[in-house]
């Protein structure tokens, strides 16, 4: 039983991570955007 139970929560991480995974992809792409625009032209970048 404790076996089911394990095996039950580790596909509901699964699904729960891939769904907030464009989210996370998305804002680490916009941290990094703002920092190459703020090496490259001094200033706080895009926000």
């Amino acid at each position: 039983m404790r076996k089911t139970g394990l095996t039950l929560a580790v596909l509901m991480m699964g699904l729960l991570a891939s769904g907030c995974a464009p989210l996370l992809i998305g804002g680490a792409g916009a941290v990094v955007a703002d920092e190459v625009i703020e090496q490259d032209q001094g200033g706080d970048g895009l926000f």
